[in-house]
């Protein structure tokens, strides 16, 4: 009976002992999250879905990027006259970039945002984006457009030039006419014709002179559109946008400056400092 209370005793020491010693270890991991009991699963701390879940923001969270990836450059700024800063596409695989809503953003003027413009001037009825393919160039020049709107230019343009007096610049032409392409014309004709030159019309005087069929002819032949159809899917058909400001106004300091070139979201694409 002794014996049996004594070991009693022993016992109720050694659960008071484990007690003391296991609890604040229990404690602890219940805390952590880690403690389980047996026969039970695990608890989660946090929720397969996140819908209740808040992510505290991370020491490591990577910065917004200042500079995107760099597919158009300032490829030069005028400064004489009233001032032209030129774009040029960098070469790519596939593709086009819209450019429409970037800004040139002067140190010193101000910024401008790049507008629409005509694809295909005479043909298309309103502006739309401007679009950029591979190597291909925008100038943006202060002042007015001669077509009154933002143009891209093309190997016709020697024809809207007899009309339009664009310049020398934009006097594009795919070359004058050969004599095989005359066949069924008299000889006076078709020496009228090779005599005109490059996106040259006869005179009306010559014309008049020449044979109905003649004047049919070249009528149907020796304009802008005639040669829109005949040439639009040559590959060096396009030559790169002209982009104006639509007034006088300098969009950059003659003298010293910077110019940066942003997209549509304000990221930095290209600078040039002078």
């Amino acid at each position: 009976m002794k014996s049996s209370f004594v070991f009693g005793f022993i016992l109720i020491i050694l659960l008071i002992i484990g007690v003391l010693v296991g609890l604040p270890y229990a404690i602890k991991e219940l805390k952590s999250g880690s403690f389980s009991l047996p026969f039970f699963p695990k608890i989660l701390t946090k929720p397969a879905s996140n819908y209740f879940y808040h992510q505290p923001p991370s020491a490591t969270t990577t910065p917004i990027p200042q500079q995107a990836v760099k597919k158009i450059s300032i490829s030069s700024v005028s400064r004489y006259g009233q001032g032209e800063i030129s774009l040029r596409a960098l070469y790519f695989d596939s593709g086009k970039i819209n450019i429409t809503g970037w800004k040139i953003k002067s140190i010193q003027r101000g910024e401008t945002i790049i507008g629409k413009g005509i694809n295909l001037p005479q043909f298309d009825a309103a502006p739309s984006d401007i679009w950029l393919s591979s190597g291909e160039r925008a100038d943006i020049i202060v002042g007015l457009s001669p077509l009154a709107v933002n143009f891209r230019v093309n190997n016709c343009f020697g024809w809207l030039n007899n009309l339009y007096n664009l310049g020398y610049s934009l006097n594009y032409c795919p070359g004058g006419f050969r004599l095989g392409d005359l066949t069924g014309l008299d000889s006076a004709c078709q020496d009228l014709i090779l005599r005109a030159g490059s996106c040259r019309t006869p005179s009306e005087n010559d014309l008049n002179k020449a044979s109905y069929k003649c004047r049919q002819w070249a009528e149907k032949n020796m304009t802008y559109n005639a040669c829109v159809a005949g040439h639009k899917n040559d590959s060096d058909f396009y030559k790169g946008w002209k982009i104006y400001t639509g007034n006088g106004n300098k969009i950059f300091d003659s003298l010293h400056d910077v110019i940066e070139l942003r997209d549509q979201n304000g990221l930095l694409i290209d600078s040039y400092e002078y």
